[in-house]
């Protein structure tokens, strides 16, 4: 009954998601207190909230669905998992540059530093782990992309705030001038993010790989259809509270010009990840499922993580979050589109517990689906 009940709503999982975006638009109020919860605990300084500890929650969920000694055939043939990870943490460098030069000439300083950070915050976040699930129905390599995913997540708290360090640099005052004023992004890198990535991403996550290695996979196919319906409440919970702020303003105080330069934007900056991913592994000679995994895992960055740091680093600026909503969509989309099997088959076949999704079954599609 759980499982059909989960597969049908992951099959209507866009719909869903747009409707708890238009129910925040009309309805915020609730959205705004529950964001504003927190707990009474604090790591260096940063207290944790509600959205944070549903954030952690589908990071274990995630980390119950690894099973290590998939990963182990990756290993022997590092190069696309390396370029993989590598490519997920310089995206924001790669990609911030092109955005400030195009909206250098849009009217509204202040929208174009929202819409510069809120991107910058999508492109510095590790790699989605709904990225397993799609390259499974793709044909991809699947412990490839688990790889990339568990590589990029325990990098994190490095590869975050060196990411939004950077990127900061190159478009602000000294760069190409789309941020006028760095401080408040400089003292989220500094003290912010590593903290953030490191409690509600890579323990949560570790915890989750433990508890599956201490459990057997047995136990662990019990837990796992609750662990799915768990996360899908918290995908859409995690969509209506932080689209509470952003989208009640914009109905409130309607600005056709942003919504519609936010989306733009979003777009672009996936279909430019997702493009990037596909150049690289036919640059490597990839044209199999390390290809779809390469292309899926470069282009799919996890906005909730993104979405919950905006919030509560840019409670003042809602603004921020109206890319990160649109990426959030849009990448599922482009995960469809993008993830197909190339024309031919791949240059070097992957045998054994690396091969494609058809030799091996990875758990981690029933825990971490939802949670892109």
């Amino acid at each position: 009954m759980i499982i059909r009940g989960v597969a049908a709503a992951q099959r209507w999982l866009l719909g869903l998601m747009l409707g708890c975006y238009v129910l925040a638009g009309i309805v915020p109020g609730p959205g705004t207190l529950l964001r504003g919860l927190k707990f009474p605990l604090a790591i260096e300084g940063n207290v944790l909230t509600l959205p944070m500890g549903l954030l952690a929650i589908m990071l274990v969920n995630a980390g119950l669905g690894v099973r290590v000694r998939d990963i182990g055939g990756v290993l022997r043939r590092p190069l696309p998992l390396l370029l993989g990870i590598a490519v997920n943490a310089l995206l924001p460098v790669a990609l911030l540059p092109a955005f400030a030069l195009f909206l250098r000439s849009w009217p509204d300083l202040l929208e174009v530093e929202c819409l510069l950070v809120g991107v910058m915050l999508v492109l510095a976040m590790p790699i989605a782990g709904g990225a397993a699930s799609w390259g499974q129905n793709a044909g991809g390599n699947v412990p490839l992309v688990v790889a990339m995913v568990l590589g990029s997540t325990l990098l994190s708290p490095l590869t975050v705030p060196l990411g939004l360090r950077l990127a900061g640099r190159l478009v602000g005052p000294g760069g190409l001038g789309g941020l006028d004023d760095t401080t408040h992004l400089d003292r989220l890198a500094a003290t912010g993010a590593g903290p953030f990535a490191l409690a509600s991403v890579v323990v949560p996550c570790l915890m989750g790989i433990l508890a599956r290695a201490l459990l057997g996979d047995r136990r662990i196919s019990r837990v796992l259809p609750w662990a799915k319906a768990v996360n899908l409440v918290n995908v859409l919970l995690l969509c209506y509270i932080n689209a509470a702020g952003a989208l009640g303003q914009a109905l409130t105080h309607p600005d056709p010009d942003l919504l519609v330069l936010s989306l733009v934007v979003s777009a672009t900056a996936c279909a430019l990840s997702f493009l990037l991913g596909r150049w690289m592994s036919r640059w490597t000679g990839c044209n199999g499922p390390d290809h779809i995994s390469l292309t899926l895992a470069t282009g799919m960055n996890n906005t909730s993580a993104a979405a919950v740091l905006a919030a509560a680093w840019f409670s003042h600026r809602p603004e921020v979050l109206l890319p990160i909503l649109s990426y959030s969509l849009l990448q599922k989309t482009m995960a469809t589109a993008m993830g197909s099997p190339p024309g031919k088959s791949g240059c070097e076949p992957p045998a054994g517990p690396a091969g494609p999704a058809a030799q091996v079954t990875v758990p981690l599609r029933s825990a971490v689906k939802p949670g892109g």
